[in-house]
């Protein structure tokens, strides 16, 4: 599977080459790129968060989208930007969420501090992660952007790893059966005179 195809020039030269859409987002003062389409479905503003049953320093709540839970995972504190996730609505407002796929399906949103492009046009250059997984074969690269800047690319095997997913959703369980023990109790408070 190829998604680097040369559009005239080499990538060592410096030469502009034309690749998979890359989502380019900020955290911190870092730009980083995730693949646009295969992993990132689409970028959102913060709706209403819900706490989790148990609080976790990375995760800044939930939301429903349709019928699913969908974990806000604030990529920040992931990557050492922050202790402890945003939560609080007024530090939430200007930040967009990046909604993403997950491998065997499902969803998960990533807090990040601004959200820049969608770009077909860069630089890549090896990096100091290696094994690119088979969802993009730039991960673990440099990505030189028109500007110049650089975007360090990404995998969501690294933000989400299989040991993490499986706690999160054992947390989606326990606070669905919570809200559905909260439900059950105010119902029967209403019948009661």
């Amino acid at each position: 599977m190829d998604h680097a195809t040369s559009s005239g020039g080499n990538a060592a030269g410096g030469a502009r080459m034309e690749i998979a859409p890359v989502m380019i987002f900020r955290v911190g003062a870092r730009l980083y790129g995730l693949p646009a389409g295969q992993v990132v479905r689409e970028c959102m503003p913060v709706p209403e968060l819900l706490p989790l049953a148990v609080t976790l320093p990375h995760v800044s709540g939930w939301f429903r989208l349709g019928g699913a839970m969908v974990v806000v995972l604030d990529l920040g504190v992931l990557l050492g930007e922050r202790l402890h996730a945003v939560t609080q609505p007024v530090d939430l407002l200007y930040r967009p969420l990046l909604l993403c796929n997950l491998d065997g399906g499902g969803h998960v949103a990533l807090l990040v501090d601004g959200a820049l492009e969608v770009t077909h046009q860069g630089v890549l250059r090896p990096g100091t992660v290696d094994g690119a997984g088979p969802e993009v074969e730039c991960a673990g690269q440099e990505l030189e952007l028109k500007d110049g800047s650089i975007a360090f690319m990404l995998r969501m095997a690294d933000i989400l790893t299989h040991g993490e997913r499986l706690r999160l959703d054992a947390l989606a369980a326990r606070t669905r059966a919570r809200a559905a023990l909260w439900a059950e109790n105010v119902g029967e408070g209403e019948d009661r005179p």
